[in-house]
C-alpha cells in the first residue's frame, strides 16, 4: 500500500496544532486566550504561499518563512458555560462533532479542491457558492436556496470560516474569502488526512531562536 504523501497543507496543520502546547511555557498573558493560530507557508523569494497540494518537501527553511497571524475564536462564558462570540465574530451555534451531513462533506471536498488551485491565494465565497458549487456532482448544488443552506449551516458549525481579503480588481471593495477549518477533526477525517500523520511525520529543524524567545523580545 503507498504510503499517503505529506502535503503543505498537512505540515500547515501540523504546526497549527503544535503551537498552542509551544506558547504554554510563556508567562499567562503572551499564551493569547482567546485566540488561533493560523500558520501558512510562503515562498521567500516569490512572497507567494507555497500550493497547498504540492509536497510539504517542497518547503524549505532555507529559502520559506512560516507566517504566523492569530484569529480571534468564539469564547465561553463562565457563568453560564454558553458558547458567545468574541467581539467582531458572527455568533455560532455550538459544534457538533456528530458525523457531517452528505452536502456538508459535498461542500467540504468542494472547498478543499478549490483551495488547491495553484497560484490563487483565497477563495471567494460568491465564486465558490455560485461557480464552484453548481459544477459539482451532487444534485442538491442546482438549488441557489440549497447552496445558501448548506454554506451557512458550514459557517454556523465553524467547518468553513470566513474573511475579508483585498479585492484584486476593486482595492476599495473587500472580498469575503472562504477556507476550510482544518484544524478540526472532521474535516480531517472527511479529506483523509492520516491518522497517525503527527506521530509519522517529523518537520524539519528550522534555524534561529525558539518562537517564545522572539514573541518575548519584540514585547519589550
Amino acid at each position: 500500500m503507498q504510503e499517503k504523501q505529506v502535503t503543505i497543507k498537512d505540515l500547515e496543520a501540523l504546526i497549527e496544532q503544535s503551537l498552542p502546547k509551544s506558547l504554554g511555557g510563556l508567562p499567562k498573558e503572551f499564551q493569547f486566550p482567546g485566540y488561533r493560530p493560523q500558520v501558512r507557508l510562503v515562498d521567500r523569494k516569490t512572497d507567494r504561499k507555497k500550493r497547498q497540494n504540492a509536497s510539504a518537501g517542497n518547503w524549505s527553511p532555507d529559502s520559506g518563512e512560516i507566517r504566523i497571524r492569530f484569529e480571534l475564536e468564539a469564547v465561553t462564558s463562565p457563568a453560564s458555560a454558553v458558547p458567545v462570540a468574541a467581539p467582531g465574530l458572527v455568533k455560532a451555534e455550538p459544534m457538533s462533532f456528530e458525523k457531517p451531513s452528505d452536502e456538508l462533506q459535498d461542500l467540504i471536498r468542494s472547498l478543499d479542491q478549490a483551495e488547491s488551485r495553484p497560484g490563487y491565494d483565497f477563495v471567494a465565497l460568491k465564486w465558490f457558492r455560485d461557480a464552484v458549487l453548481p459544477a459539482a456532482r451532487p444534485a442538491w448544488t442546482n438549488d441557489p436556496e440549497a447552496r445558501n443552506r448548506v454554506l451557512r449551516d458550514a459557517i454556523e458549525k465553524r467547518f468553513v470560516l470566513t474573511s475579508k481579503v483585498p479585492n484584486p480588481k476593486s482595492p476599495t471593495f473587500p472580498v469575503t474569502a472562504v477556507r476550510l477549518n482544518r484544524s478540526l477533526p472532521e474535516i480531517r477525517a472527511i479529506l483523509g488526512a492520516s491518522q497517525g500523520l503527527e506521530s509519522e511525520f517529523r518537520p524539519a529543524a528550522i534555524r534561529g531562536e525558539p518562537l517564545s524567545a522572539t514573541v518575548l523580545r519584540e514585547r519589550r
